[in-house]
């Protein structure tokens, strides 16, 4: 019986022993296994920079005073951006001074991070052709344009001019003063290029937006501005301004008594183009979600309320189209330039 026993006892140590070896021969899965959290990088990790982006307010250079054309289409953009920027703002920073220079050259020396954005027009591209700059029109990578507007010739309510014809007649003979928003802006170049097509003598008074400019025609002491017809379309529907001609193939349908100036035999289709662009270094993947972003604003029913009732066309080209467009009006202003010299 006590042998019995004893035999009993001896299976049951050997057992034990047996079952403790294989526990201490297996690794545990936890030693064997790199965590998951480990081998995935985290998803925030994973997300490309325009996923999240942005995670802040942007801003918009404007290189002009407040009131002109420029100013207030990136105000109604800015007007509609929250829901469209992760529920941020877009604040809209003033900086004037030099026909657009100053704004532009800020705007070139900024972080290409994205936050910052110049509001981009046909200046950029003439300031670096005619005046000392720190940058050229491919120091930016566009992201979208969002109008385009033909030039009209305008004149005081009191002006003795009735008819581009008359105004054209008396300009060859003699000096006109004309308003722009500053030197090298689109609106100089067609007065440049309406000299360089007929003959007329102007003698410009340059300013830092396109409110200046209505102000002194209101106030008749120029003889005439050309500019853009929302810049002034108030003042000329209320008879407080005339228009005499509009650089464009078709008359404008909210004035459509005003000609063009090809139906007079000037040939001259021209107009100022605005739009959104960052510094050329700033990321691919900003650029894409900017232009999404930008192109959703754009889309709002009440921005393009805002921009009908303002007189202001609404045109818009994405990031590529947008910088063939600008290479392409680069290559043709310096061949004007070249003529008028």
């Amino acid at each position: 019986m006590m042998k019995k026993r004893l035999a009993l006892v001896l299976a049951l140590l050997l057992i034990i022993i047996s079952v403790i070896g294989c526990s201490n021969n297996e690794t545990p899965a936890s030693n064997n296994e790199t965590p998951a959290s480990n081998n995935e990088t985290p998803a925030s990790n994973n997300e490309t920079p325009g996923s999240t982006f942005p995670e802040d307010n942007l801003t918009i250079i404007v290189p002009f005073a407040p009131g002109g054309a420029v100013d207030v289409t990136s105000r109604f953009i800015s007007e509609v951006a929250a829901d469209h920027i992760n529920g941020n703002s877009i604040i809209i920073e003033n900086v004037e001074g030099g026909g657009a220079v100053v704004g532009q050259s800020r705007a070139a020396r900024s972080e290409p991070d994205g936050y910052t954005v110049l509001a981009y027009t046909s200046s950029v591209v003439t300031n670096a052709m005619t005046k000392e700059t720190d940058y050229t029109y491919e120091s930016f990578t566009p992201v979208v344009m969002y109008c385009y507007d033909p030039e009209v010739l305008v004149v005081p309510a009191e002006s003795e001019f009735n008819t581009l014809e008359e105004f054209i007649e008396y300009g060859k003979t003699n000096s006109i003063s004309m308003s722009t928003p500053g030197a090298s802006t689109s609106h100089h170049i067609a007065g440049m290029i309406l000299e360089e097509r007929t003959g007329v003598k102007f003698a410009y008074l340059h300013n830092d937006s396109g409110a200046m400019q209505v102000t002194q025609l209101l106030g008749n002491h120029v003889d005439a501005g050309l500019m853009a017809f929302g810049e002034a379309k108030g003042q000329i529907q209320d008879g407080f301004l005339k228009v005499l001609g509009i650089m464009n193939t078709d008359r404008n349908p909210e004035i459509p008594d005003v000609p063009t100036f090809i139906e007079k035999g000037i040939d001259i289709d021209y107009g100022a183009w605005r739009g959104l662009a960052v510094p050329v270094d700033t990321p691919d993947e900003i650029v894409d979600a900017l232009e999404e972003a930008f192109t959703k604003m754009l889309n709002e029913q009440r921005l393009i309320d805002n921009f009908e009732q303002a007189g202001y066309p609404l045109v818009i080209r994405g990031s590529d189209d947008f910088t063939e467009y600008v290479d392409q009006n680069a290559k043709d202003l310096e061949v004007i330039f070249e003529n008028l010299k």
